[in-house]
């Protein structure tokens, strides 16, 4: 399926061109060409609970945790076995992370709608940042229903109070999605940015709330470009030489965009009894993704 430039590519300059009032609804999944079944494998647990992301590194694979220890962990791609890891203080939902050509780790602080730069070797925060595109996530006609992974935790449950994190999808005194509490101050809480990579000193991420992917320059915080995204859980993303892998857990698929253009030019479909996306990186030729319930898996592209 090939979608039109105009439909996918913005100036900053210039208002979105986009087709129809909410753009990103026009794309119809079932058209994109497939690459076809792909295996899953679950290759090794995850060092803790929640991986939430991943990053192809020099010395391993990186790993960034959601728990409320806010645990960043690498490990050996072999066999999983932790090479060192660190703790990083204050985080509310980690989700997206990279690593730049300075070393510098970026983290996409999800529940909090901030994007956080910290130190690779001991996990000090360095700075934090506003979130372009954050906000409440919300649903259109004809997206999937939440999916949920098919997979048991290796790990013991959470405790009630742990799990109950702040998703931003809680809803008003009468049960009405989109209705807020009548003593509510704000309506713009809510979430930021889910996958992150590191390209050429700009950086691409993906955004769950406004069902976009963001190019943005992390020196002037402008956005260069966003792309419209097939549904409202974008996930991991990762490059395959100059296009990039954008996930989408809902779907349970990988969407395959144009760097220049933003195009969706391909699509992996995964079944409803494979690990669930959530982190994503790619390496040697293979998918690596976690599914949030406690386990790495790969798929050969």
């Amino acid at each position: 399926m090939k979608l039109r430039r105009r439909d996918f590519l913005y100036g900053v300059a210039g208002a979105p061109a986009m087709a129809g009032a909410l753009g990103a609804a026009t794309i119809d999944v079932t058209s994109i060409k497939s690459r076809g079944t792909k295996k899953v494998e679950i290759v090794y647990k995850s060092p803790h609970a929640t991986p939430n992301g991943l990053q192809a590194g020099r010395d391993g694979l990186w790993v960034v945790d959601q728990g409320k220890e806010n645990w960043v962990s690498l490990i050996n791609f072999a066999d999983g076995k932790l090479i060192r890891e660190f703790q990083i203080p204050g985080l509310a939902g980690a989700s997206g992370f990279t690593v730049d050509p300075d070393g510098v780790i970026w983290i996409n602080d999800t529940h909090n709608s901030l994007i956080v730069t910290c130190d690779s070797k001991d996990g000090k925060i360095l700075g934090k940042y506003w979130c372009p595109g954050a906000g409440r996530p919300y649903q259109v006609p004809g997206d999937p229903p939440a999916a949920r992974s098919p997979i048991l935790s290796p790990f013991p449950a959470p405790a009630p109070a742990a799990a109950a994190g702040g998703s931003g999808r809680a809803r008003g005194r009468g049960g009405i999605p989109g209705q807020l509490p009548m003593d509510a101050t704000t309506g713009l809480s809510g979430e930021g940015g889910q996958g992150m990579e590191f390209r050429d000193g700009l950086l691409y991420y993906a955004c769950l709330p406004s069902r976009r992917a963001y190019v943005l320059d992390p020196k002037t915080w402008s956005v260069h470009a966003m792309w419209n995204l097939p549904g409202n859980r974008a996930h991991g993303v990762g490059w395959e030489g100059e296009t990039l892998w954008i996930s989408d857990s809902n779907w349970r698929a990988f969407f395959r965009h144009d760097r220049t253009t933003g195009e969706i030019v391909e699509k992996i479909q995964l079944s409803e009894k494979d690990p669930l996306i959530h982190g994503v990186t790619v390496y040697d030729g293979y998918i690596w993704f976690s599914d949030d319930v406690g386990y790495i898996c790969n798929l050969k592209l």
